[in-house]
């Protein structure tokens, strides 16, 4: 698949005008894998799919993929998982608060740009239709925090 040979645990390129994207499974992603690290990246709710048990390693490998001046655009939702079925949630989206994208994102400023209610978006609108209440939609802009000079490597990001 994509634009560009692979191999098994290579990622596959596609290329879109200036863009990138590269198909592979997240876990594996590193800046070797990519060609790289980014300046910049966009989560439109990818993060919110992620088994919860899995979104402290998810979010390392995104670190792991930023540059130093990283910026990541994050949009999640938050709502009263236990208002559903469980198993209505069992492939996401899963509730993300905001101060749980602090602890994920420890290394960055967290801003939140919009938020919306998101009961008649998309999957959200199955939500609400068994029962979830407000259904509050976020996007955040992650900025990375330089490393404050003489910290040890083990300290920072």
């Amino acid at each position: 698949a994509g634009d560009a040979p692979s191999a098994d645990g290579d990622a596959a390129a596609w290329f879109a005008g200036p863009c990138t994207i590269f198909e592979c499974d997240w876990f594996d992603a590193s800046p070797t894998l990519l060609g790289g690290r980014f300046d910049l990246a966009f989560d439109n709710a990818a993060l919110s799919v992620v088994d919860p048990s899995r979104r402290t390693l998810y979010a390392d490998v995104l670190h792991g993929l930023m540059g130093p001046t990283g910026t990541i655009l994050l949009v999640a939702a938050e709502f009263d998982e236990g208002s559903v079925d469980p198993g209505m949630l069992s492939l996401g989206p899963h509730s993300i608060g905001i101060g749980e994208v602090g602890e994920l994102f420890w290394g960055y400023s967290v801003e939140i740009l919009e938020e919306e209610d998101a009961s008649e978006l998309g999957v959200y609108r199955k939500l609400h239709e068994v029962g979830v209440g407000r259904i509050c939609q976020r996007t955040f802009l992650l900025e990375r925090i330089p490393p404050v000079p003489g910290t040890p490597a083990c300290c920072r990001q």
